[in-house]
């Protein structure tokens, strides 16, 4: 990718697409289309897709029943 100001990530952090495209764009010089290209291509950079893997466990439930088994509950939601 090419060199980008620190302006340019920090507008994309904080969701100022107008100004980041903008800012592409003068220190680039390219044209509106090429700009949001490379605003897209540095979102994703920036804003990678989380990885499945490491996805917070779903909250479970465990009850033993009269009969000493465990009953598990996955995805349980309001504590029921």
């Amino acid at each position: 990718m090419a060199e980008l100001p620190e302006s340019v990530d920090r507008d994309i952090r904080e969701g100022r697409a107008v100004l980041a495209v903008k800012a592409i764009r003068e220190t680039q010089g390219c044209s509106l289309r090429e700009a949001v290209d490379l605003y897209h291509q540095r979102y994703g950079e920036l804003h990678p897709e989380p990885d499945p893997a490491r996805e917070a466990p779903r909250p479970r439930v465990l009850r033993f029943e009269r009969d000493g088994s465990l009953v598990v509950f996955e995805g349980v939601q309001g504590g029921r």
